[in-house]
């Protein structure tokens, strides 16, 4: 009986070394989360809350620092009362966003909201202010700047001097409407007065 007791004893501590070499083998382990449980955004603009205001993608496209910088991303207003969105420029210069209520608004669509001038080289951070009228919250951010080297962003480079504007209306949204709402509400940008 001995043999036999140790043999079924020898054989399972094989089966548990195998297991255990099994499990360290393809990384599966109490301590190791599986990879798809790690949410990266896909994004190279900055993510980030203001009050009620989320603002997703936020970055600057432009083609150095003494130039017009176009504000691009999306903002979404959670609460149930029309907001206007500022940024503030360390020149000086603000654009104001308006969205609707439970809306957005995509500053992908014209016209353009610029910092004029940037005050960043494409590659830097810029600092601006954001601030939104509905419970007066407001926050220091830095925004990164880039240029057209991404083949998505040459469409919506800034105009070089002496080119074009883009001109028009953007769209603020409300949850699954396709169409501009009535009324009032189309961003605006009111650069500083050069001294």
């Amino acid at each position: 009986m001995a043999p036999t007791t140790l043999l079924a004893g020898f054989r399972s501590a094989i089966a548990a070394l195998t297991l255990g070499v099994l499990l360290t083998g393809t990384g599966c382990s109490s301590d190791n989360p599986a990879e798809t449980t790690k949410i990266t955004p896909a994004t190279n603009g900055i993510n980030t809350v203001v009050g009620p205001m989320k603002l997703a993608d936020m970055l600057i496209l432009s083609h150095g620092a003494d130039q017009p910088g176009r504000i691009m991303g999306t903002v979404f207003n959670t609460s149930a009362k029309d907001a206007v969105v500022t940024i503030s420029g360390a020149s000086g210069s603000t654009v104001s966003i308006p969205v609707k209520a439970n809306g957005e608004t995509s500053l992908a669509q014209p016209p353009a909201m610029m910092l004029d001038p940037t005050t960043g080289s494409p590659g830097s951070l810029v600092t601006v202010r954001v601030s939104e009228d509905s419970t007066g919250k407001s926050a220091e951010l830095q925004l990164p700047v880039l240029d057209s080297t991404l083949p998505e962003y040459q469409s919506y480079m800034p105009a070089t001097p002496g080119a074009g504007t883009a001109s028009g209306t953007p769209s603020p949204t409300q949850p699954g409407n396709t169409t501009a709402p009535s009324g009032t509400g189309s961003p605006t940008s009111n650069p500083s007065p050069s001294p």
